[in-house]
Formats: structure tokens, C-alpha cells, sequence
């Protein structure tokens, strides 16, 4: 189920004895701390041919800040790396701005980093919280749990789109992939959930990713996704199925979680059963759709 390129350098990586890896966070127990990583290089994450070097900053600190809600926790402190390209400076202090207008709308601190030259941007944070008394795992989804998104999906890929080809409109998808914040969408009683992760490869992945750690199985009613109406529309315009975009979207950094009990502010999707498998269903309409007919997005292209 998790045979994507992404997943195969990080279980290499992980080995056999790094208990860490495998949530939005490692938990540093020693420390209680929630501690994650991500970085953007040019050209695989960000395209300064139509994105502000300010979007590029805060794209990514809220990928890194989305993990760490996606934990149960809140970021408080971050470390910085930045490779510059030659003739880049400007457009590095840009970058660097955004980072700061994140940072500083949610009272993240700044504890170090490192600069050097590179022959394209590379920008890396690290992130860090406190650990919660109940850490949100990918590997806690029960059977009888209703799965829930904290909001909609695929307006980062309208997003995406509309600006690539410079089309007018489609505001709120520009801003959820110029400037996505997972903070509004934090659910009510975050406490009495059991499983989250958050939304940053596609909705699909990540629902296979909590069957698989989970060791369950999930069914998906998608009509009870919501659809914005931009998605509605980017679905006609640039010719990309609707499912396509519900299921397909990534880094719209928004929380899919389960719980047990009624979650208010959030939408209701489907239920994790105790199927044999670890498979996911996902009918629309009371018609089965086939998920691996639904494209992906993917850092690897």
C-alpha cells in the first residue's frame, strides 16, 4: 500500500531500530517534546516564476506547524537552514520575511540555524513543541471511529493551477498554496481525538497511511467530502475529475483525524472498521471507485 518512492528513502533511512520515525513528529520523551523536519528545494516545492519568495517562507513554516498541531501539540521554537543561489539574496531575505511573519503571528521562536550557497534554494526547518499529555499517533485509529477532515481539500492544487497559467480568480485556492495555515482548522477538543495526520501528500496517502499503521481498514462516503465551490469549478476548467482534487491535492496542511465521539467544526467522512486487510473503501453514491485510479500528487513527480 505504501509503495511510493518518499516512503521507501524513509524506511531506509528509519532502519530497524529508529522507534521514532513513522508519525507527523518524533515524540522526544526524554525531553517532552514533538520535534519534525521539512524543507523545500527550488523547482521540486516552489516556483519563483509565479510564486512570491515571501509565499515560499511561509509555505514553509506552516508545513512544518501542521505537523505539529497533526500531533496534538503547538510550535514553540524553530531552527532555521537556508542555501542560497547565486544572485539570490534578495529573494532570500523574502523567504526569510515569510518565515518571520509565521513565526511571529503565532509566537514561534527563532533558536539558530545555518546559512550557506547552493546552485538552487534549499530552505529547511525544524520545529518544535511540547509534548502532549495524549500525542496524536497515526497508529491509534480504532474500529467505530468516525474519520473526520478538519476542512476543505484540494483548493492548494486549484491553487497551484490558476496560478501557473495565470488565471484570474480563485482566490481562496491561491492563498491555501501561497499561504496555507493549519491553525483556523485546529478541531474543537483536539484532547478526545484518537488518530491524526495531516494533509501534505493527498488525502488518499494519508488515508492509506492510517490503515496501514493502524492496522485497520477504512471506508470513505465521498460525497460527504466538502466541495468549495472554486473546486467545483477547477475540476471543469482545468479538466481534473473531481475526485481527482478531493482525493489527489497535496500540501493543503489541514488535519484528517478520527475520534469517537461528535467532533463539531469538523466534517464527516467515513468510519474505520475492523476489516480485514487494511483496506480502503471509498464509494460515491453508493457506487465503489477503484483509488488507484486517482492521480497523486507527489514531490517526485
Amino acid at each position: 500500500m505504501l509503495n511510493n518512492r518518499e516512503w521507501e528513502l524513509i524506511n531506509f533511512a528509519k532502519g530497524e531500530k529508529n522507534a521514532f520515525i513513522g508519525d507527523d513528529c518524533a515524540v522526544w520523551n526524554e525531553k517532552s517534546l514533538v520535534v519534525t523536519t521539512d524543507h523545500f528545494c527550488e523547482n521540486v516545492h516552489f516556483d519563483l516564476s509565479f510564486m512570491p519568495a515571501e509565499a515560499v517562507g511561509w509555505r514553509l513554516m506552516a508545513a512544518n506547524a501542521s505537523d505539529v498541531i497533526s500531533m496534538g501539540s503547538r510550535p514553540t521554537h524553530y531552527l532555521l537552514n537556508i542555501a542560497v543561489s547565486d544572485g539570490g539574496f534578495e529573494n532570500a531575505k523574502k523567504m526569510i520575511s515569510g518565515i518571520h511573519d509565521f513565526a511571529e503571528k503565532y509566537g514561534i521562536a527563532l533558536l539558530g540555524g545555518d546559512t550557506t550557497a547552493a546552485e538552487k534554494f534549499t530552505l529547511g526547518v525544524t520545529m518544535f513543541g511540547d509534548k502532549p499529555e495524549k500525542p496524536l499517533l497515526r497508529s491509534s485509529a480504532k474500529p467505530g471511529d468516525f474519520v473526520y477532515l478538519a476542512a476543505e481539500t484540494g483548493l492548494s492544487l486549484c491553487g497551484y493551477k490558476a496560478l501557473k497559467k495565470g488565471v484570474n480568480g480563485f482566490e481562496k485556492s491561491k492563498e491555501r498554496f501561497l499561504y496555507p495555515d493549519p491553525f483556523p482548522h485546529i478541531p474543537n477538543k483536539i484532547n478526545e481525538l484518537n488518530a491524526a495526520i495531516d494533509i501534505s501528500d493527498s488525502l488518499l496517502s494519508e488515508l492509506r497511511l492510517l490503515c496501514a499503521l493502524s492496522d485497520v481498514s477504512i471506508k470513505i462516503e465521498a460525497e460527504k467530502i466538502p466541495v468549495h465551490e472554486e473546486v467545483a469549478l477547477g475540476s471543469e476548467l482545468f479538466s481534473i475529475p473531481l475526485l481527482n482534487l478531493l482525493f489527489g491535492s497535496g500540501e493543503e496542511f489541514i488535519m484528517l483525524f478520527t475520534a469517537d465521539k461528535e467532533i463539531e467544526g469538523a466534517y464527516k467522512i467515513g468510519r474505520v472498521t475492523d476489516k480485514l486487510g487494511q483496506q480502503l473503501e471509498i464509494t460515491y453514491e453508493n457506487s465503489v471507485i477503484d483509488a488507484d485510479s486517482i492521480k497523486l500528487f507527489s514531490h517526485f513527480g
